[in-house]
């Protein structure tokens, strides 16, 4: 039997240690992979990611607006109450002073182009506060230019929107970035308080409830409010610059009371329409005042 010579047993010695070598990297590799797949440890409370807060949801609200007619009794208010979206417009809870920023600043205008505000002049409502029924409304003026029938009416505005948003105020007193002044455009006493005047001197004497320019289904009906000469309210329905139909109806109560009425139109084509009422004067027929509002049947 031939032994094998030193160098035979050398590359073999050599051979068996490369083969070694080679099995504990494949099994140090191996034991790396799963670890960096399947890692040992739970993950840190700053690794979670953090849960996100939900957003609040939208709030729509009631909210009414007084604004300005020409009339043949001069300057009164009518009422629009608008849907008003409280994300929208960054409102916040006290609902009365949301009324009165929304209204001065001119963010809210009248849907009716023949109503205006007095106020979108630059003038800011600071605050409201309220304390056992009388409001303090303290203004940053913006340039006021008005005679003195517009300067009491640009107050009538503020009290009526102001107190019919807000039920618990009885009175309206004013200031001036926080002081007392006399006047707001130097015909009426801004220092005094003022409280709602009999609404037979302040408001338009018919009004239509609907906003302009609404949708409307079948049946149709559509309300009001009026104070006129023993409680009648003439109306016409026009389409295409047509009367298709009129009449005349009555408010519960004559004036000097103020009170709801309803026209019922029943069932409607689809199409434009412009519903307009009137208070006739019962010395000459004439137009005292009309309201009139376009609106469209979607069904």
């Amino acid at each position: 039997m031939n032994l094998p010579s030193k160098s035979q047993e050398t590359f073999r010695f050599h051979a068996r240690l490369s083969i070694s070598a080679l099995i504990a990297i494949f099994a140090l590799t191996g034991c790396g992979t799963d670890s960096a797949i399947a890692p040992t440890t739970s993950p840190s409370a700053s690794d979670l990611p953090l849960p996100t807060e939900s957003a609040s949801p939208d709030v729509l609200e009631d909210y009414a607006f007084y604004f300005v007619a020409d009339t043949a009794q001069g300057f009164r208010l009518v009422r629009e109450v608008h849907e008003v979206s409280r994300i929208e417009n960054d409102l916040g809870d006290d609902k009365g002073l949301n009324s009165l920023q929304m209204l001065v600043s001119g963010q809210l205008p009248p849907y009716d182009g023949d109503q205006v505000t007095l106020w979108n002049n630059g003038t800011k409502v600071n605050s409201v506060s309220v304390v056992a029924g009388v409001a303090t409304v303290d203004l940053t003026l913006g340039r006021i230019s008005m005679g003195s029938e517009s300067e009491q009416r640009a107050i009538d505005q503020i009290v009526w929107t102001l107190t019919e948003n807000d039920p618990t105020v009885n009175s309206v007193k004013f200031t001036v970035d926080g002081v007392a002044t006399e006047s707001l455009a130097g015909h009426v006493d801004f220092g005094q308080s003022f409280v709602l005047a009999p609404s037979y001197e302040v408001l338009a004497t018919v009004w239509i409830d609907l906003l302009d320019r609404s949708d409307v289904k079948n049946p149709v009906t559509i309300t009001g409010s009026a104070c006129t000469f023993e409680a009648n309210v003439a109306w016409e329905l026009i389409q295409s610059g047509d009367v298709i139909k009129s009449g005349s109806t009555t408010s519960a109560t004559a004036c000097p009371d103020r009170s709801d009425w309803k026209v019922d139109l029943d069932e409607l084509a689809a199409g434009n329409y412009v519903f307009k009422v009137s208070d006739l004067s019962a010395k000459d027929g004439s137009v005292t005042f009309s309201d009139t509002k376009a609106f469209t049947v979607i069904d």
